[in-house]
């Protein structure tokens, strides 16, 4: 007797069934990534269009600014707005008084929410959540709402036009928002390794200059570098608080920039102008520290 051994082919409509599923899923990844891309493209466009416009414009003579049609390529390149500028702002001493005022704001205001950011973030006292929600709270008040006391209350102490007004004005309102970042770093340093050190003999600011800054030191390193880009590009605090060249910024500089004898208008060419030398520093300088920026960042969004 003999028998017949068979084999069962696979079901047709499963296979198909499943390859109809692969290319589905496919053509969803593939609209997915062109919609990404596509919103990537149209967001670079709207963000270096208007510093492409600038650049173009500080490079461009007034004549040919607004030519019809527009050139969207320098046809005569030329320096002569940059030459204007330097005859109209000293730019050399606003230079100064920017790069003073930024340094100085972002080490105050990084050294000052260092040693308040510990303090919310390792001594439990009565009324410490309150007193941090209070402190995150006043970082949302409007600036123009303080603007009256706090020139009344300068103009007392004789704070006008000064660069160490000026940066008094910066770290209080750089405060909140660096107070709320560092105390978010140090409450995921481990405390044993803080008790470790005082067992063995260090007081508080041995533990703080051996243990807990080295661990920050690249959270420090990104806060300083926030804080400077901030101070840097500072404009109303500097307009109402700065009466002369004695204190004012590259920023106010775009504002002196913008008179134009010849033509009793706007110098938008002079503007563009102003407007390449306050960015390109701290664009360079972005550029250069970037990757410290985005790793001290992510430090904090990483561990604990």
């Amino acid at each position: 007797m003999s028998t017949t051994q068979t084999t069962a082919a696979p079901p047709v409509s499963q296979s198909a069934a499943h390859i109809q599923a692969l290319q589905a899923r496919k053509r969803r990844e593939l609209i997915n990534a062109i919609i990404l891309y596509a919103g990537v493209v149209l967001f670079a466009l709207v963000t270096l269009a208007p510093i492409y416009w600038i650049v173009l414009s500080a490079f461009t003579p007034i004549t040919e600014l607004f030519t019809t049609p527009l050139n969207y390529l320098p046809v005569h390149p030329s320096f002569i707005n940059f030459e204007t500028v330097a005859q109209i702002v000293p730019i050399g001493q606003q230079f100064m008084n920017s790069v003073m005022l930024s340094v100085l704001s972002a080490f105050f205001s990084v050294a000052v929410c260092l040693l308040a950011a510990y303090a919310f973030a390792r001594i439990r006292f009565p009324g410490s959540n309150i007193l941090f929600l209070a402190l995150l709270l006043s970082g949302y008040l409007p600036t123009i709402a303080m603007v009256i006391p706090l020139f009344q209350m300068f103009e007392n102490l004789s704070l006008l036009d000064s660069i160490q007004g000026l940066v008094l004005l910066l770290v209080s309102f750089l405060m909140p928002t660096s107070v709320w970042i560092m105390t978010t770093f140090v409450r995921q340093i481990p405390i044993e390794l803080e008790e470790a050190s005082q067992i063995d003999g260090a007081n508080f600011l041995a533990t703080m200059w051996h243990v807990v800054i080295p661990i920050l030191r690249p959270s420090i390193a990104t806060l300083f570098l926030i804080n400077l880009v901030s101070s840097w590009q500072e404009f109303f605090l500097p307009l109402i608080f700065s009466r002369s060249n004695a204190s004012a910024t590259l920023t106010l500089g775009i504002t002196q920039a913008a008179v134009n004898p010849q033509y009793q208008t706007v110098a938008w060419g002079n503007e563009a102008a102003m407007g390449v030398l306050v960015i390109t520093p701290i664009f360079l300088l972005t550029l250069v520290f970037q990757k410290q920026i985005v790793e001290g960042l992510m430090a904090g969004s990483l561990k604990g």
